[in-house]
């Protein structure tokens, strides 16, 4: 993906980070949701790990997010 807005940096681990960004790849506008990881130099590269989705799909996404949330932890989740 080309230029990358970045909405979400979420640490997994010293190495790991969960990455949520909005780029352009082959001409589409895509939403990814990737695992970054950091090189030996500190440089932070996007993994293998991770799912690129179009705009009109996260509705959808967000809904069964919820739902997994609030079956794994009912009195937490909302």
């Amino acid at each position: 993906m080309s230029h990358l807005t970045e909405f979400l940096d979420l640490r997994r681990s010293d190495s790991e980070r969960l990455r949520v960004t909005v780029g352009e790849y082959r001409g589409r506008t895509l939403v990814d949701l990737r695992v970054w990881y950091s090189t030996e130099s500190g440089e932070w590269r996007p993994g293998r790990a991770g799912v690129s989705i179009r705009p009109e799909q996260v509705g959808e996404l967000m809904q069964a997010l919820r739902l997994a949330a609030q079956a794994a932890d009912p009195k937490g989740a909302n």
